[in-house]
């Protein structure tokens, strides 16, 4: 059960380390998420969040905010490798997010982050 944990290692926290995803990562896009992803040397995957304020009011930011956390604490087991990851939630789904639940949310961001392995 502790590899579907989301532990303080796991969690992107560091200024330098969101700058050098920033400077030498890439990035997948879609109509609803931006995601920027680097490798790391550290045999494990972390995940940084940032939701603007343009998003729209704390609760739906803090929403969003766990639903992402979700999907990557399931989804982490399956990367080969470790990355640093960066997920932005884009303007277009803070316009239909009332609307939109978990599921969508959770098929959306397992495309790109399977992208990433690709990449």
């Amino acid at each position: 059960m502790k590899q579907f944990a989301f532990s303080r290692y796991e969690r992107l926290r560091l200024e330098n380390d969101f700058e050098r995803v920033f400077r030498e990562g890439k990035m997948i896009q879609d109509e609803n998420f931006t995601i920027l992803f680097a490798e790391n040397n550290l045999g494990r995957c972390r995940l940084g969040i940032i939701v603007k304020k343009k998003f729209g009011k704390a609760h739906d930011r803090n929403k969003i905010k766990r639903w992402i956390r979700e999907v990557f604490r399931h989804y982490k087991v399956n990367f080969n490798r470790s990355f640093d990851i960066i997920v932005i939630p884009r303007r277009t789904l803070s316009v239909v997010f009332p609307s939109v639940d978990f599921h969508h949310v959770k098929d959306t961001l397992t495309l790109l982050l399977k992208g990433i392995e690709q990449a």
